[in-house]
């Protein structure tokens, strides 16, 4: 009976959570380990080991449950703080064995120094973020990606001419333009909301590959700012040669970069009167040549313009095959015209 009366003074309460916010060190088993709680009204905790320095997010749905790790591969069973001491299990799964945690609290952070604390996030910060490599292929094509934090390097592989060059190329392009500063600002914004580590979306892949010519796709989806936050851009490479090409020059006008995965283009008055002729406006769409953001892509057939997908019903998606393109293609179209159609 006694032990029965003593248990909710043993389980965390509701009311507890605030006794938890900060950051804590100790022991998980025999695994070092430095955990965050957050304070209201931001939620959510995280945890690393000290020999990994991987953040791995803890959330629970209501005050009392156990906090459960992200893709629930363990379950934290916390008590209640005894002054700077925070104790409790953990385990794989409710009813599994379960390992001892005993955490201190940091001395030099307060109950606000939550999961975007310095005193968090400087650990992890003071290397280089963790790498991940996949090898892929692109129709029988194969290419590696290496990601680290901010920076996305795409390796092509196999043994045209031009692909040392390329894939100098694609390293140089990789290089955040700040380093992996907003990598860090992003996580520790995550991190502080919720406990998780979401940053921006970027993905570098190959989109089309015949033997003389690669494009490859630069995506970027910023954290925070919804669909205002997507933007894309394609670069081209001769596989022969290894020089970029901008596919705007075989129609006579130049592609105006911005970052690699944005920019825009004018189009070129030939070309421009041209296309005018070739489409009609639909009631309440601008016409196509009022745009300045497009997607010019190519294969043997011909080239496809496209406009952004807006949800406004005015999307624009052209083909055109070589000979129609005829009257329209520069002097180096011209030139690249053969290569353009081998397969």
């Amino acid at each position: 009976m006694r032990k029965s009366l003593l248990l909710p003074l043993v389980i965390l309460s509701p009311l507890a959570h605030a006794d938890l916010a900060g950051v804590w060190q100790g022991t998980l088993g025999k695994a070092t380990i430095t955990a965050c709680f957050n304070a209201s009204p931001n939620s959510g905790a995280s945890y690393y080991y000290q020999r990994f320095l991987a953040p791995i997010q803890l959330t629970r749905d209501q005050a009392g449950e156990p906090w459960v790790e992200e893709g629930k591969t363990g379950l934290w069973q916390l008590e209640t703080p005894q002054g700077d001491l925070l104790t409790g299990t953990w385990s794989k799964a409710q009813g599994a064995q379960a390992i001892p945690l005993r955490l201190q609290r940091v001395a030099n952070a307060t109950t606000a120094d939550g999961c975007a604390s310095d005193a968090y996030n400087d650990p992890i910060e003071a290397g280089p973020p963790a790498t991940k490599v996949e090898k892929k292929t692109f129709q029988s094509h194969p290419y590696q990606v290496k990601t680290q934090g901010a920076q996305v390097t795409l390796t092509l592989g196999g043994s045209a001419p031009g692909i040392a060059r390329i894939n100098q190329d694609l390293a140089r392009l990789a290089i955040p333009p700040e380093g992996q500063k907003d990598f860090y600002r992003e996580r520790r914004t995550a991190l502080g909301q919720n406990g998780g580590t979401a940053t921006s979306e970027i993905t570098v892949e190959p989109v089309y590959w015949s033997s003389q010519w690669v494009t490859v796709r630069f995506y970027r989806w910023t954290a925070g700012y919804g669909s205002n936050g997507i933007s894309w851009g394609l670069h081209t490479w001769n596989l022969q040669t290894g020089k970029s090409t901008d596919p705007w020059s075989w129609l006579g006008g130049h592609y105006q970069r911005y970052t690699p995965n944005s920019g825009h283009i004018r189009l070129p008055v030939p070309f421009s009167t041209w296309l005018a002729n070739q489409t009609t406006v639909d009631e309440g769409c601008p016409a196509i040549t009022d745009y300045s953001n497009f997607d010019l892509t190519f294969d043997t057939q011909g080239m496809k313009l496209s406009t952004p997908a807006t949800g406004d019903g005015c999307d624009n998606e052209l083909s055109f095959t070589w000979e129609q393109l005829q009257p329209v293609l520069s002097d180096q179209g011209k030139a690249a015209l053969p290569s353009l159609q081998i397969p």
